[in-house]
């Protein structure tokens, strides 16, 4: 029998969020002001044109680019394997990351000392806020990168479906505190 339980969280707009629309629409604005200026210093008025066409297509980059900043991420639990995925602007879908959850050596909320203790070769983040305490961390073996760590905010059924498949190692030490 198979077990599917998908969740989808959208990233929180923070100041970087913001910093990048302002400059994008610095960007939009500024390359045709700088035409129609070139036209007024150089007499050649046919550069007000050209700048007209780039505000045209500087407009549908912008919206094109603004709305590729929406990021969601989707946690697919499918049987003992977790998927993530990066989806972008709900145009565009790449695969994160997917390990068999029997891997995972620790799984704890996300603190960071207990980050800053561990040497892993590579954090892969799929979480809604990049600092929050509603995060967990999964440590985990993967066959091509070695030791890894996901930066993840499951909900309490993604918890559900996920904890089955830990190992008895990982059992003991979740609900008894146990170390082997």
């Amino acid at each position: 029998m198979e077990n599917l339980v998908e969740q989808v969280v959208k990233k929180e707009k923070d100041f970087k969020y913001y910093l990048n629309i302002c400059l994008l629409v610095l960007a939009a604005l500024g390359i045709p002001g700088v035409f129609v200026m070139l036209s007024f210093i150089t007499g050649i008025r046919y550069l007000i044109v050209v700048a007209f066409f780039l505000l045209l297509f500087s407009i549908y980059g912008l919206w094109w680019a603004i709305t590729s900043l929406k990021v969601d991420y989707e946690y697919a639990c499918l049987n003992s394997t977790l998927r993530i995925d990066r989806v972008i602007a709900k145009r565009r879908r790449k695969a994160i990351v997917k390990f068999d959850i029997k891997s995972v050596t620790d799984f704890f909320p996300y603190d960071d000392k207990e980050m800053g203790k561990r040497k892993i070769g590579k954090v892969f983040r799929a979480s809604a806020k990049e600092f929050s305490e509603e995060n967990y961390v999964m440590i985990f073996r993967h066959e091509a990168r070695g030791e890894c760590a996901l930066i993840f905010t499951p909900n309490e059924k993604m918890l559900e479906a996920i904890k089955p498949f830990f190992s008895a190692e990982m059992k003991k030490k979740l609900y008894f505190g146990k170390q082997s």
